[in-house]
């Protein structure tokens, strides 16, 4: 039986369909608030969303917000990898790796205020139309792994803090 190219085109895409979701899958993390670029002051309280990298066959545990101040000066062991601000370890619900998180994330988190003392020997520092970096860690595992514990994936976003525009 000779099939015409029509009918050969869709066994072929049936195929290729159930071969891509026989496939582990990851979503592709991204901070969707605060955009790139956008201008956020001390002390504001800023909206903030993250469409976790969980997924069909992607457990997404914890995941950690950092304000860099400054990007990581390289990825191996120093006393000054980066400089910046945590602003909290939270997780979204995803089946069957953490179903219901006892940290989901806030709807806003709050800009910190450098112009102030940090607590002990941490002082204030002023800037203004400084570009610092919003990213977020996040922890996550698949049926297949590459070795051994948990993956790791960051995603960033620029902000403009304290911006005098």
């Amino acid at each position: 039986m000779k099939l015409s190219f029509k009918q050969d085109a869709l066994a072929f895409l049936t195929c290729f369909f159930f071969w891509q979701f026989s496939l582990v899958s990851a979503a592709i993390p991204l901070i969707n608030e605060p955009a790139n670029g956008t201008a956020i002051a001390p002390g504001a309280a800023f909206d903030f969303s993250y469409f976790s990298i969980a997924d069909y066959g992607v457990s997404a545990y914890n995941y950690t917000v950092w304000l860099l101040t400054s990007l990581p000066s390289s990825t191996a062991p120093s006393i000054h990898f980066a400089s910046g601000y945590d602003l909290g370890k939270y997780a979204e619900p995803n089946y069957p790796g953490n179903p219901s998180p006892s940290n989901p994330p806030p709807a806003q988190l709050i800009m910190p205020d450098f112009s102030k003392p940090l607590g002990g020997f941490g002082s204030g520092f002023s800037v203004s139309d400084a570009i610092f970096y919003l990213a977020v860690v996040e922890e996550y595992g698949v049926s297949n792994p590459t070795g051994p514990g948990r993956s790791i994936s960051v995603v960033m976003n620029s902000i403009i803090y304290n911006s005098t525009n």
